[in-house]
């Protein structure tokens, strides 16, 4: 059940932060579309791989904004990319001293 938590926090602030990213450099990208790929890329990042998972979701999501998207790999996507994942990765760490 925890980890339901986590996945849902992390679709949360990762969504919400690459959305008001995406309008910050304005890559045309829909909020249903970020939400697809966050999800995505959080359930592959919940493999019991302690580092490949999280690797591997951060190539995923990058790969799904840019099929989502027209934007130019450098310096929109990676950017975006790097802030959502940060983004996330401190709310979870922050969070998770709450929960």
């Amino acid at each position: 059940m925890e980890i339901l938590v986590f996945i849902a926090l992390d679709i949360v602030f990762s969504g919400a932060s690459l959305w008001v990213a995406s309008k910050l450099v304005s890559v045309e990208l829909s909020f249903a579309q970020i939400l697809i790929a966050v999800a995505t890329a959080s359930m592959v990042a919940m493999l019991p791989i302690p580092v490949f998972g999280w690797l591997l979701s951060v190539a995923l999501l990058f790969f799904l904004l840019k099929r989502f998207s027209d934007a130019n790999v450098w310096p929109d996507l990676i950017l975006l990319v790097i802030v959502g994942r940060l983004v996330s990765f401190l709310a979870l760490i922050s969070l998770g001293g709450i929960l």
